[in-house]
């Protein structure tokens, strides 16, 4: 620990500076605790994941719907262009970062699951993220698609307590394998999807991280294992990092603190919606069928009054969708479409600029980035160098 005091306008400060950690993952291992949370639909990709291992951090791309867009009219189209802007992604992360610690967040719930995981395995990913389910069966797959020319990704699964993380271990286990790591990732903060089926658990203390990740470091404990936890949800700076070493985290993942920085590929307009919001962050319910948190727009002020929006044909992106399934009303021949939009054309219009025909998914955090540009933060370097920061206290 450095200490210097300064003697100004009669006024001593102590500044305090403390280093962060490192984090080993696996056999992976980088200077700061700081892992990028892969945000989907092209919000994390190469250039953002390379700017956060290139200083001292885990680089996640996010890997669900990278090749959506306008010209994507069915499922063929959108499997097609995932694939090949999954590769290139990771291709182009890799080399950006000189060999870096880059990895992929890939959802269980979709339907090109495993196709990812055998493309993150091919292309040389160093871990894989993995949530929206539980990924039983990660372990399986990448050993089926390995190559010599690469390593076997780490593997890190997201849960949302640690009954979880148990039921992860055991199943793992059975075939020697155990996590690299776990992210905890919090529904009372976190944006996106979220971990609970019922918005009313969406707030209660079982779910917090001052609960979840201690009972998750005693469950590893029982075990006898070696994994670190890592923190997810509601993180912001040096203090919130700070507070989650102190609770057991060995590393925390970040996202809502990045979607306004130069690297993340959104329009700026999407940057700018996030920056300047007066609306308040909500939790909504998404067609997967589980609680969202994102800001309030016109297009959730018009979900809210009952109008029903469509903004395109399903493209199968998801195993289980409301989009996707219809019910026969009682007493009637009428059919009904349990949600009338489809997820990924609303993430993917609010990322091209079009902000109030969307989902501008965003953590409890949102509205805080503001502070940011107000003090010319726009760099994912400088966010970096901001949450490495010292902490400054008056006497």
């Amino acid at each position: 620990m450095d200490l210097l005091v300064v003697l100004f306008s009669g006024i001593i400060i102590k500044i305090v500076s403390e280093k962060l950690p490192s984090l080993r993952i696996g056999r992976l291992e980088a200077e700061t605790p700081i892992v990028l949370g892969g945000m989907s639909s092209g919000l994390t990709r190469s250039s953002i994941a390379a700017a956060v291992a290139n200083e001292g951090g885990f680089g996640t791309i996010g890997g669900v719907g990278l090749g959506f867009s306008e010209k994507t009219k069915n499922h063929r189209d959108l499997i097609r262009t995932n694939e090949s802007e999954l590769r290139r992604e990771i291709s182009d992360a890799l080399e950006m970062s000189n060999d870096g610690n880059i990895g992929v967040n890939l959802m269980v719930a979709t339907t090109d699951y495993e196709k990812s995981v055998k493309i993150a395995v091919e292309e040389g990913a160093k871990y894989i993220v993995s949530g929206a389910g539980l990924p039983l069966s990660l372990p399986e797959m990448t050993d089926k698609y390995k190559v010599s020319s690469h390593k076997k990704p780490e593997l890190i699964p997201i849960v949302s307590t640690a009954r979880a993380g148990e039921l992860i271990l055991r199943r793992w286990s059975r075939n020697d394998v155990i996590p690299a790591a776990f992210v905890v990732e919090t529904p009372n903060t976190a944006g996106g999807h979220l971990g609970v089926s019922d918005a009313d658990d969406i707030g209660k203390n079982e779910y917090s991280l001052e609960t979840v990740v201690p009972q998750l470091v005693k469950t590893i404990e029982k075990y006898d294992y070696d994994i670190p936890v890592i923190a997810a949800g509601g993180i912001w700076d040096k203090a919130d990092i700070d507070n989650m070493l102190k609770i057991g985290a060995r590393g925390v993942q970040l996202a809502t603190r990045f979607l306004a920085t130069k690297e993340c590929n959104a329009s700026q307009a999407f940057k700018d919606r996030h920056v300047y919001n007066i609306d308040p962050i909500i939790v909504m319910k998404s067609p997967v069928g589980m609680p969202a948190r994102a800001i309030e727009n016109d297009f959730m002020r018009r979900l809210e009054a009952g109008e029903e929006i469509d903004l395109g044909p399903c493209v199968n992106c998801l195993r289980v969708c409301e989009h996707r399934e219809s019910r026969v009303l009682k007493n009637q021949k009428k059919i009904e479409k349990l949600s009338s939009f489809c997820i990924i054309r609303a993430l993917y219009n609010v990322h091209e600029g079009n902000v109030e025909n969307g989902i501008l998914f965003t953590g409890s955090n949102g509205n805080r980035l503001l502070t940011d540009w107000e003090n010319e933060v726009f760099t994912t370097a400088q966010v970096m160098q901001a949450l490495e920061g010292t902490e400054q206290n008056e006497e």
